[in-house]
């Protein structure tokens, strides 16, 4: 009969064991996830900012591994009891074996997942009773050899447990310093450029930008479904412009035109995790504002908009934690937040943990709520900017407020979900997201969606639809609020969003190569107090053109380094010359390096050239007679095609000449096509 102390020794022997065999499985699957995350990684980041990104992963991967060998460990010996206590046998090897084949296959089923959601309708429950008979039988079959497999296994992985043993205790110290130990480092301005100015008599400004909110699905703007009612309304005495473009397709990029005035070859910020832009410390609007006398504000409830990813935290005096703008109801969510509120600010792939690719996500997918609402709702942003101008100023504000809707996944309250669709499908998020995974296998494809997949695509422009309406109706009551705390009469509200939508021509939401007009015609609406006629504006203008508006209407003079020119012309009946308008998609290109891969889009009067350098490929279009982009004229009106190519190419020459010269000292300029 067995003592006390050999007992305990044992069960400690046996976790020793799980323990063993869960950190090998666990770290040869992170090893190869480093070796793919650093591919992109280095598209916009040194080595040196990786290194407490992996030290970060590993210290959570190994307190998840050691979690998982003690849950595995504990049930194995309930198990081995319930066996013995019914005469069957079985040993803590059949057990042990029984889980390593569960963790290999459930493996490869989550590695599976998008060909198994788009070719059978399987429940997570299925999938958990497969994988769990497969382990079962195949440890059935090979049970007589149980014993001796796992000691040839634990023998063989000796060497592994100990090198990740060592990088795990690294790691920690690793995390430690850069988090609690390491100052962050703070950018100095050559000169100190704070003019002595007072902001006395300048009205205050307020950009709200409603994140991936495209014109084409706006009824402002012509659509067939009124989406947005009140913003049709309140926009009959305001500036609307017609012919507004984003500088790109993806968050990162344009928000950084929109706070800089500057085109994505420019800045060179290509991709959301990026690296800061060029020069931006110092040449960047809201300082302009701040130091003339403006009080800034940030209100921003997207983490890829935040100001410390675009490098302006300096330049705002307000800029709330964007995660007490969350309503974290899911597991997922509630760890998303721990981790930003730890490490945002501190480590790059800071949710390496939670990232879309990483099979952690998919765990927590299977076992997290499966929202219904948006956790990000508009009114919670909106409340915290009117409560924080209550406190009385002598000087005008600049805010910046940018909510995440209309941003999958599409999920507004009730009575808006349904409102365009009464389907019960495409109403969770995690249906949407398979919706999108469908999608996503021709974002690359140059063709539209094949007929089995478009009532996919349509159901989620319909629940796209239903979220720009709850937007509306949100927009609704916050200008009802600001004019009911008089804060209107001098306050000018522009209207706005980084980039636009897509279910049409293949692209996917704003995933891909792609830059058609559901991506980049975003509206543009600018209303000043006391206007009482409206004004439409079909002249060609930028995102780029915004933050120079924005100064010229503070009565601060406009840089050179900014590429965007002033609208106010153009709002007061008058004209501005003619010039092409650019937007530009590097997500695929190092932002370290001259471009040689991505798309551009260029406008020219009716014409619009989309040119793709990784496929050397260009289409043409007259928006004027082909405003859904189906008529590719590339062949047909060469020598049009071949003028705008060639504008592209010699503006992308010149700015990728600057950067390799001085790339972190030259202040650039426009370059004119």
């Amino acid at each position: 009969m067995r003592t006390s102390d050999g007992i305990v020794k044992s069960a400690i022997l046996g976790y020793w064991k799980m323990l063993r065999i869960v950190i090998v499985i666990f770290f040869l699957y992170l090893m190869g996830d480093a070796f793919f995350r650093w591919d992109g990684f280095n598209y916009y980041a040194p080595f040196s900012e990786f290194i407490p990104s992996l030290a970060l992963i590993t210290a959570l991967w190994s307190i998840l591994a050691v979690c998982t060998a003690f849950l595995s460990w504990g049930l194995l010996i309930v198990l081995e009891w319930l066996a013995r206590r019914i005469g069957a046998k079985l040993s803590i090897d059949h057990l042990m074996m029984t889980i390593i084949f569960f963790i290999l296959f459930g493996a490869i089923v989550l590695k599976s997942e998008e060909f198994i959601s788009s070719h059978y309708e399987i429940t997570n429950q299925l999938r958990f009773i497969i994988v769990t008979l497969i382990a079962f039988i195949l440890t059935y079959l090979l049970r007589n050899k149980a014993m001796t497999w796992m000691q040839v296994i634990h023998e063989r992985i000796t060497p592994l447990v100990w090198l990740f043993v060592v990088v795990i205790a690294i790691s920690f110290p690793l995390v430690i310093y850069h988090t609690w130990v390491k100052q962050t480092d703070v950018t100095v301005s050559q000169k100190d450029e704070r003019t002595t100015v007072e902001g006395k008599g300048r009205p205050n400004i307020l950009l709200v930008i409603f994140d991936t909110l495209t014109s084409r699905d706006m009824s402002l703007y012509g659509y067939n479904r009124p989406t947005t009612p009140f913003i049709d309304s309140w926009a009959k005495e305001a500036s609307v412009f017609t012919r507004h473009k984003s500088s790109g397709s993806l968050t990162t990029p344009t928000t950084t035109s929109l706070m800089t005035g500057k085109r994505l070859w420019t800045h060179r910020t290509f991709h959301i995790d990026g690296s800061k832009p060029i020069r931006h410390a110092v040449e960047n609007m809201p300082l302009l504002l701040k130091n003339n006398g403006y009080s800034t504000m940030a209100f921003i409830a997207n983490e890829w908009a935040s100001v410390n990813v675009l490098g302006v935290e300096k330049s705002f005096d307000i800029a709330p934690n964007l995660r007490q703008f969350v309503r974290s109801a899911s597991l997922f969510g509630r760890v998303n937040d721990q981790l930003y509120s730890l490490f945002a600010e501190k480590i790059k792939l800071y949710n390496w943990l939670v990232l879309e690719d990483f099979i952690f996500y998919n765990i927590l997918k299977y076992f997290s709520y499966d929202e219904h609402l948006t956790s990000t709702p508009p009114d919670k942003v909106f409340k915290k900017f009117l409560k924080t101008i209550e406190k009385d100023s002598t000087k005008p504000f600049f805010a910046w407020v940018h909510l995440l809707p209309p941003h999958d996944p599409y999920l507004p309250p009730k009575p808006f979900i349904g409102m365009f669709n009464s389907s019960p499908m495409m109403r969770t998020s995690i249906v949407q997201w398979r919706g999108k995974q469908l999608g996503l296998k021709y974002k690359e494809s140059f063709q539209e969606f094949p007929p089995n997949v478009k009532p996919a695509m349509s159901m989620l422009r319909d629940r796209y639809d239903e979220f720009i309406r709850y937007c509306d109706s949100q927009f609704e009551e916050f200008i009802t609020s600001l004019s009911e705390s008089n804060k209107l009469e001098n306050t000018i509200i522009i209207l706005s969003s980084d980039h636009g939508e897509s279910f049409e021509h293949g692209a996917i939401m704003h995933t891909g190569l792609h830059l058609y007009e559901q991506l980049t015609h975003v509206p543009l609406i600018i209303k000043e107090p006391g206007r009482k006629e409206g004004l439409i504006i079909n002249d060609l203008v930028e995102q780029v053109d915004i933050p120079a508006t924005i100064l010229d209407l503070a009565g601060i003079q406009v840089p050179s380094w900014m590429e965007g020119r002033s609208l106010i012309p153009l709002m007061r009946g008058k004209g501005l010359p003619k010039q092409p308008a650019f937007s530009m998609d590097f997500r695929v290109n190092p932002s370290k390096k001259q471009v040689t891969k991505g798309t551009i889009a260029m406008w020219e009067d009716d014409y619009k050239l989309i040119h793709y350098l990784n496929y050397n490929k260009d289409m043409l279009f007259n928006l004027e007679k082909d405003p859904d982009e189906l008529n590719n004229l590339i062949d047909s009106e060469p020598e049009i095609g071949r003028r705008m190519l060639g504008i592209i190419k010699d503006n992308l020459h010149k700015k990728d000449t600057l950067y390799r010269d001085r790339p972190d000292q030259k202040t650039y300029g426009s370059v004119a096509p």
